[in-house]
């Protein structure tokens, strides 16, 4: 064996991302409330990208186009989504002391004033179709606090907050009360004291340790008086109730079945989930992306671009580039770095944008039917299959739906949820609506099962099995038929 220190040649491929592609699959998988915040910090940040106001007045004003037109082609040309973004003249030619550059270095036709604009709306545009972000969660104690110590000591609202910090997501005890009391060094008793006043919080039902003690508290804070039936049913019948014995329970209290249905109906109306009565969780808003109107006959995408800065490169960079003999050589270095960076920007907002308009066009295509007819026409789809007829790769379309929405008549989608697979021409999503739909009209005596489920859509010409029934209903929030019998 000889050891030693020799030269090898050898033939490999590999494939390294370009930034420009970095940053085009960057911008292509963040949402439009994600990419206003992006446009803004690289305006902040990059003196060579400007915003017009794009006035009829202003100088640059006919330089300003609209996002919906090909502009960036006129300044670079733009790679295709899934293949390698080739080196163009502006990564690969360096900067050399006194040597002279030309604009066309940046952009290979003379056309610097072309921009990129997502429309020239300003934030306090009424009519906006973005709404605010959802804001932070506030925790229950934050909630509640406030109102506990007005009416409890220092000590007790120490033991209050404590008792709040140790409930579960829908506001129930997770201890039992002689822990509490063991960690805070107090009584159970006083413990007991203070979970009373917690309790009876208006409107009541929090920090109990079950359904039931929370059904009553409810029940007491209504003026239901102790005699009353519903309240009979929470404190005597509670196992009953729960199996739906209402005959048993109506010879026990010594009244009919339908009163006892009557009285349950009333229980029915209660929180189920004290903890959401005080501390709603703020909604999370969104910004569709696109929105899909008629036009006369024809379904059209039109995309919702009002909030976002109308861009353009800076005419005094580009004029450094254009005269670098009348420039210092940092200066045209500064110059030329920034505008590769502002047209690289520029290039991945115009890819964004373009498979974006490709993908809704394509799913206007395939579901036009659910445009017309409702949802439980969507027809079945796959990432993999769009991806084929636009071109790109399946990851190029998985980053494209992410996070984004598409506003139509029947409500703000998901692009996601047009991609789904099913059965034979069904998607899933619309199967579960089929299911939801037969659950919903069914006999609550006599509810459906499973397997009758599963012969009704087979009579429409959907044919899964029991299990995949089960799993969608399981998927819907459905209980099994045995729950769902009414009383």
């Amino acid at each position: 064996m000889r050891l030693g220190i020799g030269l090898e040649m050898k033939q490999q491929l590999e494939m390294r991302l370009t930034p420009q592609l970095i940053l085009q699959m960057k911008l292509l998988q963040v949402s439009a409330l994600d990419l206003e915040q992006l446009v803004r910090e690289e305006i902040e940040k990059n003196p060579a990208l400007e915003e017009s106001d794009g006035s009829p007045d202003s100088p640059e004003s006919e330089a300003v186009a609209s996002i919906s037109e090909p502009v960036i082609e006129a300044a670079a040309p733009v790679p295709a989504e899934n293949a390698p973004v080739p080196e163009t003249h502006e990564t690969q030619i360096e900067t050399r002391p006194g040597e002279e550059y030309t604009i066309n270095e940046l952009m290979p036709q003379d056309n610097w004033s072309a921009t990129v604009s997502f429309g020239a709306g300003s934030d306090d545009d009424e009519g906006s179709a973005v709404e605010l972000a959802a804001g932070p969660d506030v925790r229950l104690a934050e909630c509640l606090m406030p109102r506990l110590r007005s009416v409890l000591s220092e000590d007790d609202a120490r033991v209050a907050e404590f008792i709040l910090e140790s409930l579960d997501d829908d506001g129930f005890l997770t201890m039992s009360d002689e822990e509490m009391a063991q960690q805070q060094g107090v009584e159970v008793d006083h413990l007991r004291s203070i979970l009373f006043a917690v309790q009876r919080l208006e409107p009541g039902g929090i920090a109990c340790h079950d359904r039931r003690e929370s059904f009553l508290v409810q029940l007491e804070l209504a003026g239901v008086p102790p005699t009353a039936l519903e309240r009979k049913l929470l404190a005597d019948h509670w196992d009953l109730l729960m199996k739906k014995q209402t005959a048993r329970i109506a010879r026990l209290c010594g009244v009919t079945e339908d009163e006892v249905r009557e009285a349950v109906q009333r229980l029915l109306n209660l929180e189920t989930r004290p903890a959401r009565c005080f501390a709603p969780g703020t909604p999370d808003y969104v910004s569709p992306d696109y929105s899909v109107e008629w036009q006369g006959d024809q379904l059209v995408a039109k995309v919702n671009d009002e909030r976002f800065p109308r861009l353009r490169l800076s005419q005094h960079y580009v004029e450094i580039l254009k005269s670098p003999k009348s420039h210092a050589p940092e200066q045209v270095q500064f110059a030329r770095q920034k505008l590769q960076r502002a047209l690289m920007f520029l290039k991945g907002i115009e890819s964004r944008r373009r498979t974006l308009k490709r993908l809704v066009e394509l799913i206007i295509e395939q579901q036009h039917d659910f445009f017309i007819r409702g949802k439980q026409h969507l027809k079945p789809a796959t990432l993999r299959q769009a991806a084929d007829i636009i071109g790109v790769h399946a990851s190029t379309i998985s980053r494209a739906i992410a996070g984004k929405y598409l506003e139509t008549e029947l409500g703000i989608f998901p692009f996601g949820y047009f991609f789904k697979a099913g059965a034979g021409d069904k998607s899933r999503t619309s199967i579960k609506q089929k299911i939801q739909t037969m659950v919903e009209a069914e006999d609550k005596q006599s509810p459906l099962s499973d397997d009758e489920l599963c012969s009704r859509l087979k009579l429409e010409e959907i044919g899964i099995s029991r299990r995949t029934v089960a799993k969608y209903r399981a998927e819907l929030g459905i209980p099994g038929c045995n729950d769902r019998k009414g009383f």
